[in-house]
């Protein structure tokens, strides 16, 4: 705003009309309510724009845990599904077979335990009688010390197909949309090869390369506003999660991460938004005024109503920058 208006609010106490289109309160017929507004002081500031791209915060390439043949998939692209869930099977007959054999040796294992055990005893008695050499019952000690190593590998073994076994099944690692099936029933899959594609919509991040002379300018924590092009209309709050320091030798920009709560909305990982960040340009005080105050004059400026003597005055104005709060 021209500094010959600035001046003028510190001797006439004035208020600018929200409402715009307003005729003169001299002009009225009768008395009429408004709404108004004294202007605000503070430092200067402007609105820094930049656009950057939406991913999601939790995004796999989901893999089975052991190789095998694919025998029924319980989703398909667009599936919604809560962490937990089994999300496809793979073949676990040979593994069902190992484990029954591992069970056999546990139980086998178990009563060869139990005799040496019974040996042990029976040579401690004959021992006390003195009717049996005393290294005969060393050896049947020892025996059963091999006995007890022999159930703990056994017991281990069986964990370790049991353990197998179960990830024959792969389970969601997290609450999300299956945005990729890569595999049908009847593949062989191996790990490591994705098999299908979680996305979780819930915790969106805005990446923005910005501009490295603005580094001091952004803060971590700070709260931003993003308009993303899905919703055009709608000014989201958002949080500045992180900063990466690293300046892109080639752009001149470094990395800032915004974090947007999705639950209420159905923004898409790859698209676009844009975030307004409110720089801080210096300690100087200015006079601010809401946009909404502003009225568009026949030849495209701006003007004000003012109030001064209990008249409602319009008055041209010359703008300043636009920030966060308003118009200077």
């Amino acid at each position: 705003m021209s500094s010959r208006y600035c001046l003028q609010s510190f001797f006439y106490t004035f208020c600018l009309f929200i409402l715009s289109g307003l005729i003169s309160v001299s002009q009225a017929k009768e008395n009429m309510v408004v709404d108004v507004i004294k202007p605000v002081i503070s430092s200067s500031s402007q609105i820094l724009r930049l656009s950057g791209s939406l991913t999601a915060e939790k995004h796999s390439m989901l893999s089975p845990r052991v190789d095998g043949l694919i025998t029924k998939v319980n989703v398909d692209s667009g599936s919604h599904v809560k962490k937990g869930d089994v999300l496809l099977l793979l073949d676990p007959v040979m593994s069902e077979y190992e484990l029954k054999q591992a069970k056999a040796t546990v139980t086998r294992v178990i009563a060869d335990r139990s005799e040496a055990d019974r040996m042990v005893k029976e040579a401690q008695g004959l021992v006390t009688r003195k009717t049996l050499p005393q290294n005969e019952l060393a050896i049947r000690k020892a025996n059963l010390a091999l006995k007890n190593a022999e159930l703990l590998s056994a017991n281990a073994s069986q964990a370790l197909i049991e353990e197998t076994l179960r990830r024959h099944e792969l389970i969601a690692p997290f609450s999300g949309v299956i945005s990729n099936k890569m595999s049908e029933v009847g593949e062989w899959v191996s790990r490591g090869n994705p098999v299908l594609e979680l996305v979780n919509l819930d915790e969106i991040r805005l990446d923005i390369n910005v501009p490295q002379e603005h580094f001091a300018d952004i803060n971590r924590g700070a709260t931003v506003s993003v308009v993303s092009d899905a919703y055009p209309d709608q000014h989201l709050d958002a949080t500045i999660q992180s900063i990466v320091p690293v300046s892109n030798s080639l752009a001149r920009a470094f990395l800032v991460r915004v974090t947007l709560d999705n639950k209420t909305l159905s923004l898409l990982p790859g698209t676009s938004a844009t975030a307004e960040f409110n720089i801080k340009i210096t300690n100087d005080k200015q006079v601010l005024i809401p946009r909404d105050a502003l009225l568009i004059n026949s030849d495209g400026s701006r003007s004000v109503f003012i109030i001064k003597d209990d008249k409602a005055l319009r008055r041209k104005v010359e703008l300043g920058r636009t920030t966060a709060e308003g118009v200077n």
